[in-house]
């Protein structure tokens, strides 16, 4: 088993979780190589590295974005993926449940060994786990990596939606195309991002599809009152929310996208599920 660790996501709940997950693994006398990430980018190195050796368990402990850097560099026709949150929303293990929130829970699911296939979204030639988009949540994303004081994601939020100007944007899905002033536009295969923002809260990671949730300016309603609604996945059904479930879209936007929290400014949002792709281990309780 190689754990590939980032120690200091989630203000050292990476440490903290490394050394539970550790300590486990030495009780029960099971074999594992540490790999400590330094830079950004390093996971999906080390990922690449680790696969191409052969090994059979990769195992990726941090938030999402380090889930998202191992996810691009594993290759799973050589190694199962296992997670250990360790970030501060923790919105890919949260929303889906495919591990437990505890260090030690879940690397008894990986140790267990019952496996698992979920989905994920391939972006060009990019992988995304949980949720990638466009439009508003790259500028708070913007916003928040910017901000002395690190501002969390929702009160980012609250302060783009005082000045924010919706994006034009073509969707082509099932061989239509549609145009939309949106405020964002999300691909989903996890329900929620940012934090606790149920963004899709339908979602499920294992149903072979993706749900496309393209939020609109309110006609009649100052947009920052829609807020709440939009935090707690009460914006389903809204007539400013346009929900749409395929396997496939391609979108033209001017506007950079972000997948997993990782902001790319020259992908093509060209995006489709991978169905079960995705091999990991499953949790014992879910």
């Amino acid at each position: 088993m190689d754990i590939i660790a980032n120690k200091l996501s989630g203000k050292g709940n990476g440490e903290r979780c490394l050394n539970a997950a550790t300590k486990y693994l030495d009780e029960h006398g099971i074999p594992y190589n540490v790999h400590i990430t330094e830079r950004t980018g390093h996971g999906k190195q080390l990922a690449e590295e680790l696969s191409a050796a052969g090994s059979p368990v990769i195992v990726a402990l941090g938030g999402d974005g380090t889930f998202h850097e191992v996810l691009n560099g594993i290759d799973f026709e050589k190694s199962r993926l296992g997670f250990i949150p360790a970030g501060r929303g923790n919105d890919f293990a949260t929303g889906t449940g495919v591990t437990s929130l505890d260090p030690v829970k879940a690397i008894e699911n990986i140790v267990r060994g019952e496996e698992r296939d979920l989905d994920y979204i391939q972006v060009g030639d990019k992988r995304c786990i949980n949720v990638g988009g466009t439009g508003m949540d790259v500028d708070v994303l913007l916003k928040t990596a910017k901000s002395h004081n690190k501002l969390t994601y929702t009160a980012s939020l609250l302060r783009c939606l005082l000045h924010f100007k919706p994006y034009h944007v073509e969707a082509e899905i099932n061989g239509e195309t549609k145009e939309y002033d949106c405020i964002m536009l999300g691909v989903c295969n996890g329900t929620q991002f940012g934090g606790g923002i149920k963004l899709s809260p339908v979602s499920r990671a294992d149903d072979g599809k993706m749900d496309v949730i393209i939020m609109t300016k309110p006609k009649r309603t100052p947009t920052l009152l829609i807020m709440p609604k939009f935090v707690k996945g009460k914006h389903m059904g809204k007539p400013y929310t346009h929900h749409i479930v395929c396997e496939s879209i391609k979108v033209k936007t001017s506007a950079p996208i972000e997948l997993d929290g990782e902001i790319y400014y020259d992908l093509d949002f060209d995006a489709h599920i991978v169905k079960g792709g995705l091999k990991t281990f499953a949790n014992s309780e879910s």
